[in-house]
């Protein structure tokens, strides 16, 4: 083996290592030096066995370069023995006796096969450890080695055995003590020992919680010791009581034959207490040796509390017998506790961007659980003897905020997590969760809780609930974004409960849950405001205006109806339309996410707008819709409700939300209303209720400009939302006052009524919602001119709404134009026919018999038609047009009777005499 493998398996990592240089036994020179690398020591070693040193490494690693005593020695990797040879009785006569010797003690004790080298004129024996051990439990068991040893008659140097700072011979350098130099060589190389298994082959059965040293500590171990805090009246209460530490007993009673070492150890528990300074000259002033100052020198030079095996080292016979013996390492841990906390703790949430650094309350933990100092969940109880035994249950402040009743799902808890590094969030847990341990590992976990034994957090959380249900009433989850109430107090966004001058969590509720990430943020809100100045220039309206519905959405609630929409169309593309849409969904959150497409299906459309609720609804290429399905549309958006479903799996009505109140913005190739007008007659309701603009092209801006408009709308988002609801919140009276005023405005502008009540509410929040937002300073556009576009916009519909009127002429050629191939078209029959005297006066050769159905008889020499009543009800019920006051106008505006009469009259088929409308289709107002 050769050197360096040979240091790198016996010493441990890091610190400092150090190396003895000594000429002619020290007579000619000696140089002890210290290096933080090993290869530098091997490096060092070779220098001086080159020039005749004999050279030796400390098999300690120590905690800095100042000495090589064993006090400064951090760390141990090695256990190992020095056999020596020679004419002396205490060595071995020959290597290969003590070879033979050597593994004779092995197989006896059962230890594994160690590596074995020549050091010239002995041998050095050891066995590597796998992880390095701190000095003090390694100090336990080489003691517990070097007993073995005697009472085995092994002739090793006993000195040795039990010296953490102890030098050795390098592999590959030489003994020089003699004439001819030996060369220092691996005679067997063995295999790394497990410390826990070297501990129990030589006897020690249970070691004093060995601390080896890994690369680092865990968070768990870090947390446990932050908390601690020790009582060395607790350590001498338990003494009393025959249950803590009898040293410390005889150290505080019989201090006049206590040795300076026990004192010392002694000192080493009081300086770790939180009692310590009082309680060191306590246990001290009956020494002979005892002055406060010395006291006082002596216990500011202690490092750390002793362990139990440095005290068995100081005074045998004594530990063993203890109860705690082999169960603590020190008699500190005796008197040990955790510290409680204070319940404010000040961290940013993990999940709520737009919120400041917030401070928590936390509450306190149910009995019998607490916080610690440093945070962290711990379980007091009290065991069989009456002591108070505290548990660490998790390293992270955990605890349930409240609880939640969503309709769908039943009760869940809000949980909140408290993460050193990231910050605090919160998450929610259904109640179903908690008592089924798969589903809370799954639930917790997901949220970067990870321990091995979760069972015990379950049984914390539901101590929690418990409590809860005692104290608290559950709180409705929110099944909707935007504002909770009419009073406009809070507004939810995504995980977002926005208050005047705060924001909270929101936890999810089955039907916003999955809508959560669209709200979350990217960018900053002031690359938001620079990319959203694009549209800051003459002729972009339009695209100003639809910017507005996304402020002017959430002011809705403010006003009676439920929704106004606009429909914004063009043949052309390229103009625009979905990137205003866009821009109007930035404002909230992810435009990819929020935007309605045409792929999406109508349960979709409607489900979204219950659950935006005042988040404004953009609907993109609503082109390929049938007529009826817009109808639909337009009819059921600005009712503000779903459609009534059922519940698949059982007999009652599935859970809707409060109706929505927002502001709507759709895009085709076609105008929405002359689409309806394929489906039905007269679509003036729809026209009334959905506003239209036709888009048209611009050319002041380049293509690349659009293009980085559009990238710099996708990277930025999600910023002016909170901050203009804040506003809104903030400014509520002002607010309302301003709707008002701007509606008085805008109908007295465009000279609105009732029957536009629609348009005149979309064109007010928007409008209102760009002035808010301008005084927010979240937008600059020039607001006059957006008004003046608007006013131009209303006006245009106005005069397609008058154009659409339908006289009731029109309806009437309709009817029988689109029905006339089932009309019965004949010449009147004539009662001058029947004096031909030949039987065929009553018949009349038809112009056209009926294809199908017969719905009606027009005569045509006298233009006069008989309708029948279902076939006429039926078409305007298709139409949407009120049967009952067609008709009525039929008869008050062209003097149509109800009549019987036999509709195949003049025709070889005889029917009988039926009810039919009878209209002069000669009669004209015009005429009169």
């Amino acid at each position: 083996m050769h050197a360096s493998k040979f240091i790198g398996k016996a010493l441990a990592e890091g610190n400092f290592y150090c190396l003895l240089a000594l000429r002619n036994g020290g007579t000619g020179g000696r140089k002890q030096l210290f290096f933080d690398s090993q290869d530098e020591l091997i490096d060092a070693a070779h220098d001086y066995d080159s020039r005749e040193w004999d050279t030796f490494f400390a098999l300690g690693a120590f905690n800095d370069n100042k000495s090589r005593k064993a006090e400064n020695v951090d760390k141990v990797k090695a256990f190992f023995l020095d056999l020596d040879i020679g004419d002396d009785p205490k060595k071995y006569a020959t290597r290969p006796e003590a070879i033979q010797s050597l593994r004779s003690f092995c197989k006896q004790v059962k230890l594994p096969t160690p590596t074995i080298i020549d050091s010239g004129y002995g041998v050095h024996v050891y066995w590597l450890l796998s992880e390095a051990v701190v000095r003090d439990e390694w100090l336990h068991v080489a003691n517990a080695l070097k007993r073995l040893l005697v009472e085995k008659d092994m002739r090793s140097d006993p000195a040795v055995t039990s010296d953490s700072a102890r030098v050795l011979r390098i592999p590959s350098t030489h003994n020089y003590k003699g004439d001819a130099p030996k060369q220092v060589k691996v005679l067997n190389e063995g295999g790394l020992v497990d410390f826990d298994e070297f501990a129990r082959l030589i006897g020690i059965d249970t070691v004093p919680v060995p601390t080896k040293v890994g690369d680092s500590t865990s968070a768990f171990i870090d947390a446990l010791h932050a908390n601690k805090e020790n009582s060395f009246k607790d350590i001498m209460k338990k003494t009393a009581a025959g249950r803590g530490c009898e040293q410390l007993k005889i150290i505080a009673t019989d201090q006049s034959n206590t040795s300076e070492p026990m004192w010392r150890a002694g000192l080493s528990i009081t300086k770790f207490c939180t009692d310590g300074e009082k309680a060191a000259h306590v246990i001290s002033q009956g020494h002979p040796e005892y002055t406060a100052t010395s006291t006082k020198e002596k216990y500011e030079l202690i490092k750390g509390p002793y362990t139990c095996s440095t005290f068995d080292d100081n005074n045998e016979g004594i530990c063993p017998d203890c109860p705690n013996w082999g169960k603590v390492k020190s008699p500190i841990v005796l008197g040990s506790k955790i510290k409680e906390a204070e319940t404010v703790v000040q961290q940013p949430a993990v999940d709520l961007p737009n919120a400041p650094l917030i401070t928590y309350v936390i509450p306190t933990y149910p009995k019998p659980y607490f916080r610690g100092a440093n945070g962290g969940v711990y379980l007091r109880t009290s065991n069989a003897d009456g002591d108070t035994d505290e548990e660490l249950i998790y390293h992270n402040d955990l605890y349930v905020v409240r609880r939640l009743r969503d309709v769908e799902v039943g009760e869940a808890i809000v949980m909140r997590l408290h993460l050193p590094k990231d910050g605090v969030r919160e998450f929610t847990v259904p109640l179903t969760a908690i008592t089924s341990k798969e589903e809370f590992r799954k639930h917790m976990s997901a949220q970067g809780v990870a321990v091995i034994k979760m069972e015990k957090i379950m049984q914390y959380t539901t101590t929690w609930i418990n409590e809860l249900q005692e104290s608290a009433k559950a709180d409705e989850a929110h099944r909707q974004f935007g504002w909770t109430s009419d009073a406009c107090e809070a507004f939810i966004l995504g995980n977002q409960e926005i208050k005047a001058d705060s924001i909270t969590f929101n936890p999810p509720s089955t039907q916003t849950a999955g809508l959560f990430p669209a709200f979350e943020p990217k960018g900053s809100l002031q690359k938001w405001k620079d990319t959203i100045n694009f549209y800051n220039r003459d002729g972009m309206e339009l695209h100003q205006y639809v910017v507005g519905t996304g402020f002017g959405s959430v002011l809705m609630e403010m006003q009676p109806l439920h929704c106004a929409a606009l429909h914004v169309h063009s043949k052309d593309s390229g103009l625009g339309k979905t990137t205003a849409m866009i821009a109007g969904a930035s404002i909230w959150g992810n435009p990819d996410d929020l935007l309605i497409q045409e792929r999406d299906t109508y349960a979709t459309k409607m489900n979204r707008g219950e659950v935006y609720h005042s988040v404004p609804l953009y609907m993109d290429e609503l082109t390929n819709s049938h007529g009826s399905e817009l109808s639909d549309l337009a009819y059921q958006l600005t009712s503000g409700r779903q459609r009534g479903r059922m519940k698949g799996s059982a007999n009652e009505e599935r859970v809707r939300g409060r109706a929505w109140k927002l502001l709507a913005v759709t895009t085709g190739n076609t105008s929405l209303v002359e689409r309806v007008s394929m489906f039905k007659n007269m679509p003036k309701a729809e026209a009334q209720r959905v506003l239209e603009c036709h888009a048209t092209k611009f050319h002041f801006s380049t293509k690349s400009e659009t293009d980085n408009f559009s990238a710099d709308l996708k990277e930025n988002y999600g910023w002016a939302g909170v901050p203009f609801v804040q506003y809104v919140i903030q400014n509520i009276d002002s607010v309302r006052k301003a709707c008002l005023d701007m509606q008085a405005r805008i109908d007295n502008l465009a000279g609105l009524t009732a029957e536009n009540r629609f348009w005149s509410t979309h064109v007010t929040y928007t409008l209102t919602g760009l002035f808010i937002a301008k005084k927010a300073g979240l937008i600059d556009f020039d607001l006059k001119a957006v008004e003046a576009w608007a006013i131009k916009m209303l006006k245009r519909n106005k005069a397609v709404v008058e154009d659409m009127s339908m006289s009731v002429e029109e309806t009437l050629n309709n009817y029988i134009h689109e029905s006339w191939g089932n009309f019965l078209r004949i010449k009147s029959t004539q009662d001058l026919r029947k004096e031909q005297g030949n039987g065929l006066d009553d018949l009349v050769i038809p112009d056209l018999m009926p294809n199908r159905e017969l719905v009606g008889r027009y005569e045509t020499d006298i233009k006069r038609a008989y309708l029948l009543p279902k076939p006429l009800k039926e078409w305007c019920g298709e139409q949407q047009i009120n049967y009952t006051q067609f008709v009525q106008d039929l008869k008050d505006k062209m003097g149509a009777k109800m009549r019987k009469v036999r509709l195949t009259k003049g025709t070889l088929v005889q029917l009988p005499p039926a009810s039919a409308l009878v209209v002069d289709c000669t009669f004209s107002p015009d005429e009169e």
